[in-house]
């Protein structure tokens, strides 16, 4: 099996999805068409109309504006992607024979973990089920059990 798209684990560069690259540019560009119109005032230049004048601070109010907008779409992206990633990275488990499923293939959780960790797995017993375990094997567990049925 290849490894193909998991060699960012072990790795801590940062992913910028194309999605924020594309919200950046637009909300730069927003910006770009508020200067335009208040400084040069491309729409009165385009059709010859008379030229209105300079008003600095209705730019600076535009400006924020578009700033808080964009600080608020860019947090409910981030809460998006994160939540995406975190969805992608789920591991699908069959409930009755515990294969994994990857990349279309069930397999065991022994290949998988030996796959994607290099790591291997060992059996053993959790406290709750040594006890468990403890009590059946216990002389005389059997009889009662009889006894009780």
């Amino acid at each position: 099996m290849s490894q193909q798209g998991h060699s960012h684990h072990g790795r801590h560069t940062r992913y910028l999805p194309p999605i924020t690259t594309l919200a950046v540019a637009g909300f730069v560009g927003l910006i770009v068409i508020f200067a335009l119109d208040e400084y040069w005032d491309l729409p009165a230049r385009s059709f010859g109309a008379m030229l209105k004048p300079i008003r600095p601070y209705a730019f600076s109010i535009k400006v924020v504006a578009a700033l808080c907008l964009f600080i608020t779409v860019l947090g409910v992206l981030r809460e998006a992607i994160v939540r995406i990633q975190r969805l992608s990275h789920m591991l699908r488990m069959c409930a009755w024979c515990r294969r994994v499923s990857v990349n279309g293939e069930w397999i065991s959780i022994d290949q998988f973990l030996q796959q994607r960790k290099n790591t291997t797995s060992s059996v053993g017993l959790c406290p709750d089920c040594y006890s468990k375990k403890t009590i059946e094997e216990a002389p005389g567990f059997s009889s009662r059990l009889s006894r009780s049925a």
